[in-house]
């Protein structure tokens, strides 16, 4: 009897026949329609009333749009399907106009220069965010896109792949927005290019020579998987001498500065050697240059033995128990 009942209402709204005491709403299927949406409604495919009722039938969807370059055929009974399934009662609308209907999604065109727009604006907001000096290379501009320009608005909204950029990489997606909804998600690829300040030598620099504006300069260097080895500030270097000989245009690390020496080679020093309560002194020559705390290895004068002790001050070493 259900499905009785539901032919029978089909039949009305299809043919014109209409339950006596009820408003009917005419509901005119088009030859053609264009729809700038994602998806169609009843208001792109039939012509309707200016009153409550046609507007609240305008908005049922019935369907997603077609893809660009495709068409798609309605008939009266998909449309009458649409309005049952939406819980219209069929007695109160009449189906009429064209038997059928072809509809055609509009699509308009984005230029790849948008898109590259709102992918770099969105990447240096983030470097601005995260700090640092950093470049980053244009890369190849992506295809040209087509979407839909929408019922009201058509956007794009971009946000970088992840937290943080990558150390030499950083993926911005850029997505169509068609009505608030997403159409499309396009990523854009940048590389980055890290720089810091780094120590160079400005010439050749023979060990023990001081360290500083004389022999140093900070210059702008760009980053590399060792570049956190590398000495970034003039204070650091401050009261200190080359470890070794350094070349011409050298970055200088931790490894490359020293203590200045307070003994040097050949220098006739007292030595203090404890034995139980006993302190004992002796004169000796230093074997190589020293730092005040370091390790010294010493001859003494008078028996030629081998001393090694800790460099106390100027002149004085002494012999740990």
């Amino acid at each position: 009897m259900k499905l009785l009942a539901f032919l029978c209402m089909f039949a009305a709204a299809i043919g014109g026949g209409d339950e006596k005491g009820k408003a009917v709403t005419p509901v005119k299927l088009r030859p053609t329609t264009a729809v700038r949406g994602l998806d169609v409604n009843l208001g792109e495919l039939c012509e309707l009333p200016g009153d409550a009722a046609g507007a609240a039938i305008a908005r049922i969807r019935f369907g997603p749009a077609p893809n660009q370059g495709f068409t798609r055929t309605v008939s009266r009974a998909d449309v009458v399907q649409s309005l049952a399934a939406a819980g219209v009662d069929l007695a109160t609308v009449k189906v009429e106009g064209a038997d059928e209907t072809i509809v055609q999604a509009v699509y308009v065109e984005i230029s790849a220069d948008e898109l590259m727009d709102a992918a770099t604006t969105t990447l240096q907001a983030q470097l601005g965010v995260e700090g640092g000096d950093v470049e980053f290379d244009a890369p190849n501009k992506p295809r040209i896109l087509h979407a839909p320009p929408g019922r009201q608005s058509q956007e794009l909204s971009a946000r970088l792949r992840g937290a943080r950029t990558g150390i030499n990489t950083a993926v911005v997606e850029v997505d169509v927005l068609v009505d608030g909804t997403s159409f499309r998600k396009i990523p854009v690829t940048f590389k980055l290019q890290r720089f810091q300040q780094a120590l160079k030598t400005l010439g050749a620099v023979r060990a023990g020579t001081p360290l500083g504006p004389e022999t140093l300069a900070l210059v702008r260097e760009p980053m590399d998987q060792q570049t956190a080895l590398y000495l970034d500030r003039m204070d650091l270097v401050e009261g200190l001498v080359a470890a070794r000989n350094l070349q011409p245009n050298q970055r200088v690390t931790i490894g490359d500065c020293a203590q200045p020496a307070v003994i040097q080679r050949g220098d006739l020093v007292t030595v203090v050697l404890t034995r139980g309560r006993v302190k004992v002194t002796a004169k000796a020559l230093a074997n190589h240059d020293a730092p005040l705390g370091g390790r010294i290895t010493l001859t003494n004068v008078q028996s030629r033995s081998t001393l090694t002790g800790i460099v106390q001050g100027q002149g004085l070493v002494v012999v740990p128990q």
